[in-house]
């Protein structure tokens, strides 16, 4: 009996499965750390692509040695990432990450790319289903092109497409959301869209792309550890979340908290001023993308393990913030903003913690106050996408959901909502939910 992989390519960490296609049972599992980035002074994240090659060798590859019956792998990436390459294919820029911030560095006249293309935010939003931010490839590029730094005719992957053409796939193929998570993809005609182009100043480029494949076709063949395997998927690892939580059969509202975090909300009338993207099965549902999560708790978790290593002590937060009791959290009385990266979803020039009074100052005031910050800006999203609270039943799920027992109650204190924990069965939404799909797209033997 065969056995399929399933890859996840996240931001902190990269994680492989191999399955028995006969029990769908999990049989052996490898991980490894996510590349590292390196920041550049005008917010460039840039990533080597070749980093994330080895990433695929170190996990999937060492699990198809391990266990040469695998006959597919299902790939899953985190979005908003872009590799430019030359008319041959070949990487001219690493991989631009979703974090980085070089569309909003100004020039001598005092505005930036990002403020040029934001002048054509409505248009772009009705066109693509998102809101423009520095970070989404579209600006990415823009900001590329008005520094010259783009030849007339090139090539844009996102992670999976480019992991294909790394393992010799010379057509490769990829999923909707992929390509609408560029900002260059026009979800109304669905279809690459030289419009969208024109609008962010590439309209004199030639631009080459992937092409478009759904759910179940495959996107190409890879060579991995001596085998030639059959590629599907290659989607976004928030529509392969959704669907390892079981959105929207089991709840019509979904909080993810990862690195990166959203609100995602079935309804059948998404309001045109609210983002949209498309599941697993092409069909759009309502977002709040970018809340601020693991990256922004990052940010405060770096001031007081430094503060502590500073005096001679040790590390301390991720331990003493898990330890928080719900009553804790929902005590707290200083003000924290979170929006310490300007692509946020309500960045208004940068984080804070505020509120601050004698003898209020501790750590352990100040992480309860971040974790009632974090939990409560789920709370404004969920009212603003759902604001006759028709859901009552919340899913909650991602990396983070599980790191502390304070999230639930927080939630459905705050909320007045009931959340449930997504239930898993390989640890990993996004691995579950390519693993549902495998089985809804594989034929009955």
């Amino acid at each position: 009996m065969a056995d399929i992989l399933l890859v996840d390519f996240g931001t902190s960490r990269v994680k492989s499965v191999v399955v028995s296609t006969g029990s769908y049972k999990v049989l052996d599992e490898a991980q490894t750390a996510s590349p590292v980035p390196s920041f550049g002074p005008a917010g460039e994240v840039e990533i080597s692509p070749e980093g994330y090659w080895a990433a695929l060798e170190a996990t999937a590859g060492a699990l198809a040695s391990r266990h040469p019956k695998v006959a597919a792998l299902w790939l899953c990436s985190e979005l908003h990432g872009v590799i430019v390459a030359d008319a041959a294919g070949l990487p001219v820029t690493p991989y631009i990450s979703w974090r980085d911030g070089r569309a909003s560095s100004t020039d001598a006249s005092g505005s930036s790319i990002f403020d040029r293309i934001s002048a054509s935010s409505e248009r772009l939003l009705s066109l693509t289903g998102m809101r423009v931010r520095p970070g989404l490839p579209v600006s990415s590029l823009a900001h590329l092109a008005a520094h010259r730094r783009l030849a007339e005719r090139f090539r844009i992957f996102t992670l999976p497409d480019w992991l294909l053409w790394r393992g010799g796939e010379r057509d490769p193929g990829v999923h909707v959301s992929m390509a609408a998570g560029t900002g260059l993809y026009d979800l109304t005609r669905r279809s690459w869209s030289p419009q969208l182009a024109a609008l962010a100043g590439l309209g004199e480029f030639d631009i080459a792309k992937s092409r478009i494949v759904p759910m179940g076709e495959m996107a190409g063949r890879i060579r991995l550890a001596g085998l030639d395997l059959p590629v599907f998927g290659c989607l976004g690892d928030v529509q392969s979340t959704a669907a390892g939580t079981g959105f929207p059969k089991v709840a019509k509202v979904v909080i993810n908290l990862g690195t990166g975090s959203q609100v995602l909300f079935k309804t059948a009338t998404i309001p045109p001023d609210v983002e949209r993207r498309p599941g697993a099965d092409g069909a759009e549902f309502a977002a709040i993308p970018f809340i601020p999560s693991g990256r922004a708790l990052s940010v405060f978790a770096e001031l007081l393990d430094g503060s502590a290593v500073l005096g001679g002590g040790k590390p301390f937060f991720w331990s003493q913030f898990a330890e928080l009791s719900a009553a804790e959290v929902l005590e707290a009385a200083l003000d924290v903003d979170l929006n310490v990266f300007e692509a946020a979803w309500r960045y208004r020039g940068g984080g804070a913690i505020s509120a601050i009074r004698e003898g209020g100052l501790s750590a352990r005031a100040v992480m309860s106050a971040i974790a009632k910050a974090w939990l409560a800006q789920y709370i404004l999203a969920m009212d603003h996408l759902d604001p006759d609270r028709h859901e009552q039943t919340v899913l909650v799920s991602g990396g983070l959901s599980r790191r502390a027992q304070f999230i639930l109650p927080v939630l459905a204190a705050l909320s007045g909502r009931t959340p449930r924990l997504a239930e898993t069965a390989s640890g990993e939404e996004t691995l579950d939910g390519l693993l549902a799909l495998s089985r809804a797209h594989t034929p009955a033997s």
